[in-house]
């Protein structure tokens, strides 16, 4: 559950050296650490949605074996979990994750086959109650995964969770600089098929 990845952060934000070494050191064929270096060679590491999109396009056209073959007719709906669930940090209460009624409402015509993304995530800053976070994520995966009528994405790694939400025919957006990612990627390859919760979509 611990982890330094953090991609979301990394591109839409700014991580500090020791973050960004970690990310290479600990996770050195992940998209993160690609970005890193190459943006280095660019000199430009902040919000480079250009150099993410390519790095995320080039491993989807030689990877789509791992994507579910129904995924270009499938909606992806990112769920942020972990942290931000039972987190006592100010900036995880923000981050609380949608209402399922809310989920709901965004396809309640909508027949589509319908994927879950997500898994519990603590990073160094997290909040350190893991099992009460934990507990309260399982309890509402579960429970968007049978009212949402879904399957549960579970790659186990969030690059390939994030090719799948690129692919997908709509995306809905979860919590977090994750979520926002996804949608800027899919805004650069002129996507438009999305549903934005955050931030001033946030309802709650």
């Amino acid at each position: 559950m611990l982890s330094s990845y953090r991609l979301g952060d990394l591109v839409m934000l700014s991580l500090k050296e020791s973050e960004k070494n970690a990310i290479l050191t600990e996770h050195p064929n992940s998209f993160a650490s690609k970005y890193i270096l190459e943006s280095k060679k660019q000199n430009n590491e902040y919000r480079n949605i250009e150099l993410i999109t390519k790095i995320v396009v080039e491993y989807i056209e030689q990877n789509t074996h791992i994507l579910p073959k129904d995924i270009e007719d499938s909606i992806v709906i990112h769920l942020r979990l972990g942290d931000v669930v039972a987190g006592i940090h100010g900036y995880e209460q923000v981050k609380r994750p949608l209402k399922i009624e809310y989920l709901k409402s965004l396809v309640i015509n909508d027949t589509n086959k319908k994927y879950i993304i997500g898994k519990c995530f603590f990073g160094e800053v997290s909040s350190t109650n893991y099992e009460e976070c934990q507990y309260f994520s399982n309890i509402y995966l579960e429970n968007a995964i049978n009212e949402l009528e879904a399957e549960h994405f579970n790659s186990g790694d969030p690059d390939i969770d994030l090719c799948c939400a690129v692919k997908s025919k709509k995306f809905i957006q979860g919590r977090g600089w994750f979520s926002q990612l996804i949608l800027e990627i899919r805004k650069q390859l002129n996507i438009h098929n999305n549903i934005e919760t955050a931030p001033e979509a946030w309802p709650f």
